[in-house]
């Protein structure tokens, strides 16, 4: 009688909790790995957005600035190179950068902006521009009058505006454009 009125225990024994813990594990592991990279990649695209946009507002900035140094940007408005009319010859390309003590507020000549490259991203003022703070940027300068990038320095006609963006995953991001002396 006595072996009748025992109750049986309900429960689980260690075996059981230390296989449901493995298998617990286990599938966590399997969704965090496929979950982690999506994470990763929704970032990607607002990445990419904000490279864009600081390489073609930089692109914009520098296009509306004179084609050298030596053109004239009052009137007669003589471009540089026209040494009939007087004006003075085209910077040579080993001389591109600020001139003297330029700084990005008052460049005025396209090959000024090659002093952005390592620097600290700005606005055309000087301002911190904090949402850029991984980026960098790397600006170049050439002349390029027959457009094909193979031979650079070919003539004065064009200069070839180059940026490249590198994003904080070091994705880099190239824009290009051409200025002509006009």
């Amino acid at each position: 009688m006595l072996a009748s009125n025992l109750k049986t225990t309900q429960g689980f024994t260690l075996i059981e909790l230390i296989i449901g813990i493995v298998m617990f594990s286990v599938s966590l592991t399997v969704i965090v790995t496929l979950i982690a990279p999506q994470a990763q990649q929704s970032a990607a695209p607002l990445i990419q957005l904000r490279a864009s946009e600081l390489g073609q507002s930089l692109i914009n900035e520098i296009q509306s600035k004179s084609f050298d140094e030596n053109s004239e940007r009052a009137s007669p408005f003589r471009r540089c190179g026209e040494t009939s009319l007087g004006a003075q010859p085209c910077t040579h390309a080993d001389e591109f950068g600020p001139d003297n003590s330029e700084t990005r507020a008052n460049y005025n000549d396209v090959d000024d902006y090659i002093a952005l490259t390592g620097q600290p991203i700005t606005n055309s003022l000087g301002e911190s521009l904090a949402q850029y703070k991984a980026f960098s940027v790397v600006v170049s300068v050439q002349y390029d009058s027959d457009f094909n990038q193979a031979t650079v320095n070919d003539g004065i006609q064009f200069k070839r505006i180059t940026i490249e963006v590198t994003s904080p995953q070091s994705q880099v991001f190239g824009f290009t454009a051409y200025k002509g002396n006009y």
